[in-house]
Protein backbone atom coordinates (compact mmCIF):
# COMPACT_ATOMS: atom_id res chain seq x y z
CA UNK A 1 0.00 0.00 0.00
CA UNK A 2 2.98 2.30 0.37
CA UNK A 3 3.06 2.85 -3.38
CA UNK A 4 -0.37 4.47 -3.10
CA UNK A 5 0.80 7.13 -0.66
CA UNK A 6 0.38 10.57 -2.20
CA UNK A 7 1.73 13.52 -0.24
CA UNK A 8 1.73 15.81 -3.30
CA UNK A 9 -1.91 16.87 -3.09
CA UNK A 10 -1.05 20.47 -2.19
CA UNK A 11 -2.66 20.21 1.26
CA UNK A 12 -0.78 20.31 4.53
CA UNK A 13 -0.03 17.25 6.62
CA UNK A 14 -0.47 18.62 10.15
CA UNK A 15 -4.06 18.24 11.28
CA UNK A 16 -3.77 21.05 13.83
CA UNK A 17 -3.09 23.51 10.97
CA UNK A 18 -5.99 22.41 8.76
CA UNK A 19 -9.57 23.56 9.36
CA UNK A 20 -12.46 21.43 8.19
CA UNK A 21 -12.62 19.63 4.88
CA UNK A 22 -10.25 20.01 1.94
CA UNK A 23 -12.93 20.53 -0.70
CA UNK A 24 -16.41 21.93 -0.16
CA UNK A 25 -19.48 20.11 -1.40
CA UNK A 26 -19.76 22.47 -4.37
CA UNK A 27 -16.25 21.54 -5.51
CA UNK A 28 -14.52 24.73 -4.34
CA UNK A 29 -11.42 24.50 -2.16
CA UNK A 30 -11.95 25.27 1.52
CA UNK A 31 -9.14 27.83 1.66
CA UNK A 32 -9.29 31.52 2.61
CA UNK A 33 -6.28 33.66 1.74
CA UNK A 34 -5.31 36.47 4.09
CA UNK A 35 -2.26 38.63 4.75
CA UNK A 36 -2.43 41.06 1.81
CA UNK A 37 -4.99 43.65 0.82
CA UNK A 38 -8.19 42.42 -0.73
CA UNK A 39 -7.76 44.32 -4.01
CA UNK A 40 -4.54 42.35 -4.57
CA UNK A 41 -6.24 39.02 -3.89
CA UNK A 42 -9.60 39.43 -5.57
CA UNK A 43 -10.16 39.24 -9.32
CA UNK A 44 -13.29 41.24 -10.14
CA UNK A 45 -13.46 39.74 -13.60
CA UNK A 46 -13.33 36.19 -12.27
CA UNK A 47 -15.93 37.00 -9.62
CA UNK A 48 -18.30 38.38 -12.25
CA UNK A 49 -17.87 35.22 -14.35
CA UNK A 50 -18.41 32.78 -11.50
CA UNK A 51 -21.00 34.43 -9.24
CA UNK A 52 -24.62 33.17 -9.32
CA UNK A 53 -26.81 34.51 -12.09
CA UNK A 54 -29.13 36.48 -9.80
CA UNK A 55 -26.16 38.21 -8.17
CA UNK A 56 -24.60 39.02 -11.54
CA UNK A 57 -27.82 40.64 -12.80
CA UNK A 58 -28.16 42.52 -9.50
CA UNK A 59 -24.61 43.91 -9.79
CA UNK A 60 -25.23 45.00 -13.40
CA UNK A 61 -28.45 46.78 -12.39
CA UNK A 62 -26.88 48.47 -9.35
CA UNK A 63 -23.88 49.71 -11.38
CA UNK A 64 -26.26 51.04 -14.04
CA UNK A 65 -28.30 52.78 -11.33
CA UNK A 66 -25.19 54.20 -9.63
CA UNK A 67 -23.75 55.67 -12.85
CA UNK A 68 -27.03 57.38 -13.67
CA UNK A 69 -27.37 58.73 -10.13
CA UNK A 70 -23.85 60.22 -10.34
CA UNK A 71 -24.57 61.98 -13.63
CA UNK A 72 -27.99 63.09 -12.38
CA UNK A 73 -26.22 64.78 -9.48
CA UNK A 74 -23.74 66.44 -11.87
CA UNK A 75 -26.52 67.83 -14.03
CA UNK A 76 -28.32 69.05 -10.91
CA UNK A 77 -25.29 70.84 -9.46
CA UNK A 78 -24.51 72.56 -12.77
CA UNK A 79 -28.09 73.86 -12.89
CA UNK A 80 -31.20 72.77 -14.72
CA UNK A 81 -31.03 75.89 -16.88
CA UNK A 82 -28.19 74.16 -18.74
CA UNK A 83 -30.74 71.74 -20.15
CA UNK A 84 -33.55 72.64 -22.49
CA UNK A 85 -36.95 70.98 -22.26
CA UNK A 86 -37.25 70.49 -18.48
CA UNK A 87 -40.99 70.72 -17.83
CA UNK A 88 -41.13 70.53 -14.01
CA UNK A 89 -39.62 73.94 -13.23
CA UNK A 90 -41.36 74.30 -9.84
CA UNK A 91 -41.12 70.68 -8.72
CA UNK A 92 -37.73 69.57 -7.34
CA UNK A 93 -38.58 65.86 -7.36
CA UNK A 94 -39.96 66.15 -10.89
CA UNK A 95 -36.76 67.85 -12.06
CA UNK A 96 -34.62 65.12 -10.50
CA UNK A 97 -36.66 62.45 -12.27
CA UNK A 98 -36.31 64.24 -15.61
CA UNK A 99 -32.56 64.60 -15.09
CA UNK A 100 -32.29 60.92 -14.18
CA UNK A 101 -34.18 59.77 -17.26
CA UNK A 102 -32.20 62.16 -19.45
CA UNK A 103 -29.08 60.55 -18.00
CA UNK A 104 -30.31 57.06 -18.88
CA UNK A 105 -31.05 58.19 -22.44
CA UNK A 106 -27.60 59.75 -22.79
CA UNK A 107 -25.81 56.76 -21.22
CA UNK A 108 -27.47 54.35 -23.65
CA UNK A 109 -27.22 56.86 -26.56
CA UNK A 110 -31.00 56.63 -27.09
CA UNK A 111 -31.44 60.41 -26.99
CA UNK A 112 -35.18 61.01 -27.45
CA UNK A 113 -34.51 64.72 -27.91
CA UNK A 114 -37.13 66.47 -25.77
CA UNK A 115 -34.48 67.33 -23.16
CA UNK A 116 -31.11 68.37 -24.53
CA UNK A 117 -28.04 70.20 -23.18
CA UNK A 118 -27.56 73.84 -24.12
CA UNK A 119 -24.82 75.09 -21.79
CA UNK A 120 -21.16 74.25 -22.32
CA UNK A 121 -20.86 72.46 -18.96
CA UNK A 122 -23.98 70.36 -19.59
CA UNK A 123 -22.65 69.42 -23.04
CA UNK A 124 -19.32 68.35 -21.56
CA UNK A 125 -21.07 66.19 -18.94
CA UNK A 126 -23.28 64.63 -21.63
CA UNK A 127 -20.24 63.95 -23.81
CA UNK A 128 -18.42 62.22 -20.94
CA UNK A 129 -21.53 60.22 -20.06
CA UNK A 130 -21.85 59.03 -23.65
CA UNK A 131 -18.27 57.76 -23.51
CA UNK A 132 -18.94 56.04 -20.18
CA UNK A 133 -22.03 54.47 -21.75
CA UNK A 134 -20.03 53.01 -24.65
CA UNK A 135 -17.37 51.64 -22.30
CA UNK A 136 -19.83 50.21 -19.77
CA UNK A 137 -21.86 48.54 -22.54
CA UNK A 138 -18.69 46.96 -23.93
CA UNK A 139 -17.73 45.68 -20.47
CA UNK A 140 -21.22 44.30 -19.77
CA UNK A 141 -21.32 42.62 -23.18
CA UNK A 142 -17.92 41.03 -22.59
CA UNK A 143 -18.99 39.74 -19.19
CA UNK A 144 -22.20 38.28 -20.61
CA UNK A 145 -20.29 36.56 -23.40
CA UNK A 146 -17.69 35.29 -20.94
CA UNK A 147 -20.37 33.80 -18.70
CA UNK A 148 -22.22 32.08 -21.55
CA UNK A 149 -19.09 30.80 -23.28
CA UNK A 150 -17.16 29.68 -20.19
CA UNK A 151 -16.74 25.89 -20.29
CA UNK A 152 -18.56 24.17 -17.44
CA UNK A 153 -18.95 20.55 -16.50
CA UNK A 154 -22.67 19.94 -16.06
CA UNK A 155 -22.02 17.13 -13.59
CA UNK A 156 -23.90 16.20 -10.45
CA UNK A 157 -22.33 13.96 -7.84
CA UNK A 158 -24.26 11.92 -5.32
CA UNK A 159 -24.53 13.56 -1.90
CA UNK A 160 -23.44 10.35 -0.17
CA UNK A 161 -20.77 7.71 -0.51
CA UNK A 162 -21.78 4.17 0.43
CA UNK A 163 -19.76 1.42 2.11
CA UNK A 164 -21.29 -1.73 0.71
CA UNK A 165 -20.69 -5.35 -0.25
CA UNK A 166 -18.90 -5.91 -3.53
CA UNK A 167 -17.72 -9.14 -5.19
CA UNK A 168 -17.36 -11.05 -1.94
CA UNK A 169 -15.73 -8.12 -0.14
CA UNK A 170 -16.42 -4.47 0.55
CA UNK A 171 -16.18 -1.30 -1.53
CA UNK A 172 -16.75 2.42 -1.34
CA UNK A 173 -19.03 3.81 -4.04
CA UNK A 174 -20.35 7.16 -5.17
CA UNK A 175 -21.86 8.10 -8.48
CA UNK A 176 -22.18 10.97 -10.89
CA UNK A 177 -24.16 11.90 -13.96
CA UNK A 178 -24.27 14.47 -16.78
CA UNK A 179 -27.57 16.29 -16.29
CA UNK A 180 -27.67 18.35 -19.52
CA UNK A 181 -29.09 16.73 -22.64
CA UNK A 182 -26.54 18.20 -25.04
CA UNK A 183 -23.43 18.22 -22.83
CA UNK A 184 -22.04 14.69 -22.77
CA UNK A 185 -18.45 14.14 -21.72
CA UNK A 186 -16.11 12.09 -23.86
CA UNK A 187 -12.97 10.40 -22.53
CA UNK A 188 -14.02 11.14 -18.96
CA UNK A 189 -11.36 10.33 -16.35
CA UNK A 190 -11.55 10.48 -12.58
CA UNK A 191 -8.86 10.52 -9.90
CA UNK A 192 -9.78 9.81 -6.29
CA UNK A 193 -7.64 10.24 -3.18
CA UNK A 194 -8.32 10.07 0.52
CA UNK A 195 -7.00 12.01 3.49
CA UNK A 196 -6.86 10.08 6.77
CA UNK A 197 -5.81 11.07 10.27
CA UNK A 198 -2.82 9.13 11.62
CA UNK A 199 -2.15 8.35 15.31
CA UNK A 200 0.56 11.05 15.44
CA UNK A 201 -2.09 13.67 14.59
CA UNK A 202 -0.94 14.25 11.00
CA UNK A 203 -2.70 13.67 7.71
CA UNK A 204 -1.68 11.07 5.19
CA UNK A 205 -2.97 11.00 1.63
CA UNK A 206 -3.53 7.92 -0.53
CA UNK A 207 -4.50 7.42 -4.13
CA UNK A 208 -7.49 5.10 -4.25
CA UNK A 209 -7.44 2.36 -6.84
CA UNK A 210 -10.69 2.26 -8.78
CA UNK A 211 -12.49 -0.53 -10.54
CA UNK A 212 -12.73 1.83 -13.52
CA UNK A 213 -11.13 5.26 -13.75
CA UNK A 214 -12.10 6.13 -17.34
CA UNK A 215 -15.15 5.88 -19.60
CA UNK A 216 -15.29 6.67 -23.30
CA UNK A 217 -18.72 8.34 -23.18
CA UNK A 218 -20.48 9.52 -20.03
CA UNK A 219 -23.98 8.88 -21.37
CA UNK A 220 -25.55 7.15 -18.36
CA UNK A 221 -24.71 7.52 -14.70
CA UNK A 222 -21.27 6.37 -13.55
CA UNK A 223 -20.87 4.54 -10.25
CA UNK A 224 -17.25 5.02 -9.13
CA UNK A 225 -16.10 1.96 -7.17
CA UNK A 226 -13.09 1.65 -4.89
CA UNK A 227 -12.68 -2.05 -3.97
CA UNK A 228 -11.35 -2.45 -0.44
CA UNK A 229 -8.55 -4.94 -0.99
CA UNK A 230 -4.94 -5.27 0.17
CA UNK A 231 -4.03 -2.03 -1.65
CA UNK A 232 -6.68 0.02 0.13
CA UNK A 233 -5.98 2.07 3.28
CA UNK A 234 -9.33 0.78 4.61
CA UNK A 235 -8.43 -2.90 4.26
CA UNK A 236 -9.25 -4.96 7.34
CA UNK A 237 -10.78 -2.02 9.21
CA UNK A 238 -14.13 -2.07 10.96
CA UNK A 239 -16.71 0.66 10.64
CA UNK A 240 -15.62 2.14 13.97
CA UNK A 241 -11.95 2.15 12.93
CA UNK A 242 -12.81 3.86 9.65
CA UNK A 243 -14.71 6.56 11.53
CA UNK A 244 -11.67 7.05 13.81
CA UNK A 245 -9.53 7.80 10.74
CA UNK A 246 -11.83 10.76 9.88
CA UNK A 247 -11.37 10.16 6.13
CA UNK A 248 -12.15 12.71 3.46
CA UNK A 249 -12.37 11.39 -0.07
CA UNK A 250 -11.77 13.92 -2.86
CA UNK A 251 -12.57 13.20 -6.51
CA UNK A 252 -11.35 15.12 -9.56
CA UNK A 253 -13.15 14.54 -12.88
CA UNK A 254 -11.98 15.73 -16.30
CA UNK A 255 -13.57 15.17 -19.68
CA UNK A 256 -13.97 16.59 -23.17
CA UNK A 257 -17.23 18.45 -23.86
CA UNK A 258 -18.07 18.51 -27.58
CA UNK A 259 -20.34 21.56 -27.21
CA UNK A 260 -17.55 23.73 -25.80
CA UNK A 261 -14.89 21.77 -27.70
CA UNK A 262 -12.86 22.00 -24.51
CA UNK A 263 -11.81 20.01 -21.48
CA UNK A 264 -13.99 20.62 -18.43
CA UNK A 265 -13.36 19.85 -14.76
CA UNK A 266 -15.55 18.93 -11.78
CA UNK A 267 -14.62 18.24 -8.14
CA UNK A 268 -16.35 16.83 -5.09
CA UNK A 269 -15.41 15.59 -1.64
CA UNK A 270 -16.97 13.27 0.91
CA UNK A 271 -16.24 13.68 4.63
CA UNK A 272 -17.05 11.05 7.24
CA UNK A 273 -20.55 12.48 7.77
CA UNK A 274 -21.28 11.69 4.12
CA UNK A 275 -20.48 7.97 4.56
CA UNK A 276 -23.36 5.49 4.62
CA UNK A 277 -22.41 2.04 5.92
CA UNK A 278 -24.45 -0.98 4.84
CA UNK A 279 -26.31 0.80 2.04
CA UNK A 280 -26.29 0.45 -1.75
CA UNK A 281 -27.33 2.65 -4.65
CA UNK A 282 -30.51 1.82 -6.52
CA UNK A 283 -30.68 1.84 -10.35
CA UNK A 284 -31.14 5.12 -12.19
CA UNK A 285 -31.92 3.98 -15.74
CA UNK A 286 -34.62 1.70 -17.06
CA UNK A 287 -35.68 0.18 -20.35
CA UNK A 288 -38.64 2.02 -21.87
CA UNK A 289 -39.92 0.50 -25.10
CA UNK A 290 -37.11 1.17 -27.59
CA UNK A 291 -35.20 3.68 -25.50
CA UNK A 292 -33.54 3.96 -22.09
CA UNK A 293 -34.82 6.45 -19.52
CA UNK A 294 -32.26 7.95 -17.14
CA UNK A 295 -34.02 9.24 -14.02
CA UNK A 296 -31.84 12.04 -12.62
CA UNK A 297 -34.01 12.33 -9.50
CA UNK A 298 -32.70 8.92 -8.38
CA UNK A 299 -29.06 10.03 -8.16
CA UNK A 300 -29.07 9.88 -4.34
CA UNK A 301 -31.49 6.98 -3.98
CA UNK A 302 -30.09 4.30 -1.65
CA UNK A 303 -31.40 1.29 0.21
CA UNK A 304 -30.10 -1.00 2.92
CA UNK A 305 -28.31 -4.13 1.79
Amino acid sequence: MLENVNQDTGFGERSSDMGGRMVNKDGSFNIRRIGIRMHNRVSNYQNMLTMPRWRFLTVIFLVYLLINCIFTALYWFTGTDGLQGISHQDDTWGQLKELFFFSTQTLTTVGYGRVNPVSEMANWIAAIESLVGFLSLAIATGLLYGRFSRPRAFIRFSNLIVYTSYKGGKALMFRLVCYKDDHLLMNAEINVNVRILTPDNTYRFYNLRLERSRVDSLVLNWTVVHPIDEDSPFYGLSQKEIVTLQPEIAAHLTGFDEVYSSTVIARVSYAIQDFKFGFKFLPMYFSKSRRTDLDLSKLNLIDQE
